[in-house]
């Protein structure tokens, strides 16, 4: 199996640290806010990198965070009239509420930076005393970036290149433009905890490498996040992790690409800003995962409104297949092999491809043909049951799918269920009645209303024009 190591910016055999145990830390949420798209795409990516390590038989030791103080929350809680702390725990409630929604598996450890502020504060104490961090005058603590040489390596990036090119917080009591807080300062009638170097509270970067060393270890086998992150704070974290720890922070550095909403940077400011909650209002969670997973997890990927729409006609066309090959099955005798599981497994060996993965399965399904081959139909069906857990997806009863999706149709359309039957059964009268004008008449009504009809041996089935 391959991964994409950004840090040496190719695919690298995936070898785990220790035997059959594999250690992955995620950068998650800062709870200043709902879930977005970009929260959902990060969630699902590592869901399903997880997942499927441990189907390849790994022991995974999974921790994603929470960043549960920052100015932002800080400031909101002041305008609430509310503590910081009970902001989060609030803001936890209601993320943990979204994403569960979309079947995510919960991490084996959800830290909070608020929950480790005394870990925190001995790790900056090591750097200082191993001379790569200083304190101010005024209580502020810098890691100096010069003192590690290998700064830059994770983004490809010199350090004279950074000065000039990348908009650095400046401060007078700085030692360098590059060099960043480990510790804020903050005054006394303001939220923060006691430290050696007066009351402040933690800088970003150093969150995520005590939440790693505290709860995985000094080296991890994979460290995620998304692409945004690159720099500076994978940068910086993995220059103070390797200079407190004496070691690499991660062997693997993997990074989600970004989201754009039909070609423009998802943002507040372009009114094109959309939260998870909004979107699973609309669409099944499946239909939302699919609409991720279609393209390879390091693409930059575009997700206006026609993304979801089409992601729903794909789920669509599968649960349809689904539900025939559990119908060409009942109550008949066949075997299945694994070929269809191993050119499942081949895609996702290659970096996690599940991008290649759905176009094999949109071909299989191609070669089904009249489901008379149950040897092929019975093969995809224990094919999907291994990977419906890794992909999030076709975990549903097909016909329940199905037929909320079609609901839902209809209401947009302004139908209902019980008027499409009576038409049918109005046009089957007139069949048999042999007046066939009345037939045609009744069937072009609804498709005009965007009702379609096929006749079958087993009677009259509609469906939605839009969904094909």
């Amino acid at each position: 199996m391959k991964i994409y190591n950004v840090l040496h910016r190719r695919k690298e055999e995936f070898i785990p640290l220790d035997g059959n145990n594999v250690k992955m830390y995620v950068c998650g949420m800062t709870v200043n806010g709902e879930p977005h798209l970009g929260h959902a795409r990060q969630v699902i990516t590592f869901d399903m990198i997880s997942q499927y390590l441990r189907y390849k038989g790994y022991n995974v030791t999974y921790a994603s965070n929470y960043t549960d103080i920052d100015d932002r929350i800080i400031n909101q809680s002041k305008e609430m009239g509310i503590s910081p702390l009970e902001l989060a725990d609030n803001r936890i409630d209601i993320i943990n509420k979204v994403m569960s929604k979309i079947s995510v598996t919960e991490p084996n450890y959800r830290p909070r930076v608020t929950k480790c502020i005394p870990e925190i504060i001995t790790f900056v104490s090591d750097l200082i005393e191993k001379g790569y961090a200083y304190p101010t005058e005024n209580g502020d603590v810098y890691f100096c970036v010069k003192k590690y040489k290998g700064y830059g390596q994770l983004s490809n990036r010199k350090i004279d290149e950074l000065i000039n090119s990348v908009r650095i917080e400046s401060s007078e009591e700085k030692n360098d433009p590059l060099d960043f807080a480990l510790w804020k300062a903050v005054k006394e009638d303001e939220f923060g905890w006691d430290s050696p170097w007066g009351k402040g509270r933690p800088g970003w970067h150093i969150e995520c490498s005590t939440m790693i060393k505290k709860f995985l270890g000094d080296k991890i086998d994979i460290h995620g996040g998304g692409k945004d992150l690159v720099f500076p704070h994978h940068e910086n974290e993995l220059a103070q992790s390797t200079c407190e720890n004496g070691c690499e922070l991660a062997n693997f550095w993997v990074h989600n690409g970004l989201i754009v909403v039909d070609g423009q940077k998802m943002s507040k400011s372009m009114n094109n800003f959309v939260l998870l909650k909004d979107l699973l209002n609309i669409y099944n969670p499946e239909v939302i995962r699919y609409a991720f997973i279609l393209n390879h997890y390091t693409s930059t990927l575009d997700l206006g409104d026609n993304a979801f729409k089409q992601a729903e006609k794909s789920m669509y066309y599968f649960y349809n297949v689904l539900n025939n090959v559990n119908n060409a099955l009942q109550g008949k005798e066949y075997t299945h092999n694994d070929s269809i599981v191993k050119i499942f497994e081949s895609c996702m060996d290659d970096d996690f491809n599940s991008a290649k993965l759905l176009a094999e399965l949109f071909t299989i399904c191609g070669k089904l043909g009249k489901y008379k081959d149950l040897t092929l139909v019975a093969s995809l069906k224990y094919a999907i049951d291994q990977f419906k857990d890794i992909l999030g997806l076709f975990r549903q009863d097909p016909q329940k799918f199905l037929n909320e999706v079609k609901e839902k149709y209809v209401k947009q359309l302004n139908l209902n269920v019980s008027d499409i039957e009576k038409q049918i059964e109005l046009r089957n009268l007139a069949k048999q009645e042999k007046n066939y004008a009345e037939s045609d008449r009744i069937r072009n009504e609804l498709d005009a209303k965007g009702i379609m009809l096929k006749d079958t041996i087993d009677g009259t089935m509609w469906d939605i024009k839009q969904l094909y």
